[in-house]
């Protein structure tokens, strides 16, 4: 399907991104995560061609896009605004895509907006933020791409409208078979739809893991002292997610026996292990590189 090789991009004498390899499945939903300023966008930017790489390839079915740019039409990017839309309304919008992709769905791009209600003769700068998203989603898999990568497509929208896009990407990957790389910070979203992870971190890729692989490689646990021991645990980098009193949980690797010992040897009282969300894991992940 869609895989980067060895891909490199520097800006303003800045690495951003350093031998990125990864590789995305059919009908996979994908989703990228990383701290602001870690390279997701810039990543995303460069498989769309916006931006050109330093090194490296990128393949759609073992053909370069750089080489071959009509594939554009089959690897779509929604960035987390489109000023390009502004100007027009849902149906100049719809005439002008037609146009540009000739597999363009107009019965299909209909039918959503009837279902969610859009507005069809209002320009898209008069939108609220969660109809815009809506609006370009509808858009972007109408175009019927094999791969859609989405940038922070539920950031600054309602609970309801959230939940609509999410079924929305949901249905798309078991109707249609499309393929879609999705970044977020919203951390419940990917942990509901996504199948697969990865981490972009110091310009570079890790953690390509099945999200219950990575959560099961992770252990929460409640503990309670006698005595005060935050100092002591904070010393030890090991994440504290509460603290109340003598009570804590903490978040450690699974396989980090030393850090499971220094706990036990504090003496707690109490030792209950707890199910990880997603989110945990990236506190525990990225937090440490903090003072705790």
């Amino acid at each position: 399907m869609l895989e980067i090789k060895n891909l490199t991009k520097t800006i303003e004498n800045n690495k951003i991104l350093n031998e990125i390899n990864l590789k995305l499945e059919p009908g996979e939903i994908f989703g990228l995560l990383g701290r602001n300023g870690s390279g997701k966008t810039t990543l995303l930017r460069c498989i769309q061609q916006i931006l050109r790489v330093d090194s490296g390839e990128i393949l759609f079915e073992n053909v370069s896009i750089s080489d071959h740019p009509l594939i554009k039409r089959k690897v779509i990017y929604m960035p987390v605004q489109n000023p390009a839309f502004d100007r027009y309304t849902y149906k100049q919008l719809v005439r002008m895509l037609r146009t540009i992709y000739p597999d363009f769905d107009v019965t299909y791009a209909n039918e959503l907006v009837n279902r969610y209600d859009l507005p069809e003769n209002k320009k898209y700068r008069e939108l609220s933020t969660g109809l815009k998203k809506q609006l370009s989603l509808i858009l972007s898999f109408s175009i019927r791409p094999a791969v859609i990568m989405l940038d922070e497509p539920t950031d600054g929208i309602d609970a309801v409208t959230r939940h609509d896009l999410l079924q929305l990407m949901i249905d798309e990957v078991a109707n249609k078979g499309t393929t879609i790389l999705i970044t977020s910070h919203r951390l419940e979203d990917i942990e509901r739809i996504c199948n697969r992870i990865a981490f972009l971190e110091q310009n570079q890729m890790s953690g390509v893991l099945e999200v219950e692989d990575l959560k099961e490689s992770y252990m929460k646990v409640q503990l309670a002292y006698d005595n005060d021991v935050d100092l002591q645990i904070r010393k030890r980098g090991i994440p504290i997610l509460e603290s109340t009193g003598v009570f804590y949980t903490v978040i450690i690797k699974r396989d980090d026996e030393d850090s499971q010992e220094f706990l036990n040897l504090l003496a707690p009282r109490i030792w209950n292990e707890l199910p990880v969300s997603l989110e945990e894991v990236f506190i525990a992940k990225f937090g440490g590189k903090r003072r705790w």
